[in-house]
């Protein structure tokens, strides 16, 4: 309590009690006297004048210095009230959020109406276009491969204008015709000197394929005999024969002249009657026209046949006899490793390996997937190319071996 409250308390009048002693001691006996009954029926209040006088006193005073004491203390009180302000408009601001928040929360979960749950529950799908075709592979001078399709495909043979090579073509087949029909459409209709090639040494020929007894044959007739045929004329109609019989999984040759059997290819003789089969390397070849064509070189015979390195290493060297052959790998491209399991192959290639174009990539990706094929390789995954995608190739998975060669569509 401060001094000033003492102070102002000290000047209050002093109460006292005016009444001796005996009265106050008899006033004592007698109610102690009276029956309690009598005492409660009889009590009256005492006026205490002078008693309410001084409390009413006190309180004026009390008014008067309580302003005293909010003034002294009033930095510590109003921060204290502050506070506690804040705190209770903190908590009832927090309990309004919740409130909202459970409100909201519970608008949310229960659905007012039937149109409600059907919004909440339909799902807008987007309606997306339908993915576009793949286009075919266009380069400006290698024609890439046929690929992988489900109908059937012929592959003819041009020779180039010197007669040192012949260039495999292949041609999709109209399913509407018979294969007959579309290998004599495609001899007659396919101009081949717009690709820098000469004629087929099989245009004068006729075709047909039976199958008798489970065996698929190729049958050629010619009208004039092939006795006099020169070595070179004899080794491309034979080599032509060869190559469309494979096309065709043909099993067996039946070489007619006029309808009958028996041809003679020159000095070679009798025509073999069956399909050749041995493994060959791929090379590249370039026509006049700068015309880039895979073509078969030279077949392998013996051990060197049986094993696909033997193949690879000669398609990158090239051919020291025949300078008409490219290699079709590139010299600064080099194979680090090949890893073959059945029908599945994986090929490598070193890390300072490097195509200079897309277009040099996928003629050697495909020289050595066609030359893979031959000895039964149906999928293979090729590692270090430094693309992604080449052509209709993606190259981050493995690929299936091409149909046949140099692809070529009749307009």
């Amino acid at each position: 309590m401060s001094d000033k409250t003492k102070s102002l308390l000290s000047q209050l009048p002093e109460l006292k009690d005016q009444r001796n002693k005996e009265t106050i001691y008899q006033n004592i006996q007698k109610k102690m006297n009276e029956p309690a009954q009598s005492r409660t029926k009889k009590k009256k209040k005492t006026p205490w004048v002078i008693p309410t006088f001084a409390a009413a006193l006190v309180i004026l005073l009390a008014v008067l210095i309580t302003p005293g004491l909010f003034n002294q203390n009033d930095g510590p009180t109003n921060l204290a009230i502050t506070e506690e302000s804040n705190e209770k408009s903190e908590l009832a601001d927090h309990s309004a959020a919740s409130e909202n928040d459970s409100q909201t929360e519970n608008t949310t979960e229960a659905p007012s109406d039937s149109s409600n749950d059907l919004a909440a529950n339909t799902t807008i799908v987007k309606e997306e276009d339908p993915p576009l075709p793949k286009a075919e592979a266009k380069f400006e001078q290698y024609i890439p491969a046929l690929q992988q399709t489900n109908g059937e495909s012929v592959v003819l043979s041009y020779p180039d204008p010197e007669s040192l090579l012949l260039v495999p073509i292949s041609f999709k087949v109209d399913s509407s015709k018979t294969m007959a029909n579309n290998i004599q459409d495609t001899l007659s209709t396919f101009d081949a000197s717009q690709y820098g090639l000469a004629s087929s040494p099989l245009v004068n020929a006729t075709f047909d394929v039976v199958t008798e007894d489970g065996t698929k044959t190729l049958v050629v007739s010619f009208e004039e005999p092939g006795d006099s045929l020169s070595s070179n004329e004899s080794i491309m109609i034979n080599d032509s024969v060869q190559q469309l019989a494979a096309s065709l999984n043909a099993e067996e040759i039946s070489w007619q002249t006029k309808g009958e059997e028996g041809y003679n290819l020159g000095n070679f003789g009798p025509a073999d009657t069956s399909v050749n089969n041995k493994p060959s390397p791929y090379y590249l070849y370039e026509t006049n026209t700068k015309n880039r064509f895979l073509v078969e070189g030279p077949s392998l015979q013996g051990e060197e046949g049986a094993q696909l390195d033997v193949a690879l290493s000669q398609m990158k060297e090239g051919s020291k006899e025949a300078t008409w052959y490219k290699p079709a790998i590139p010299s600064d491209v080099s194979i680090y490793s090949f890893e073959g399991d059945g029908s599945e192959a994986t090929i490598a290639f070193t890390k300072d390996s490097k195509f200079q174009s897309e277009e040099e990539a996928l003629q050697t990706i495909e020289a050595i997937m066609l030359a893979a094929s031959q000895y039964n390789y149906k999928t293979i995954l090729f590692e270090n190319t430094g693309f992604d995608q080449i052509g209709n190739y993606s190259l981050n998975e493995k690929l299936s071996v091409p149909q046949s060669p140099n692809a070529v569509t009749i307009n």
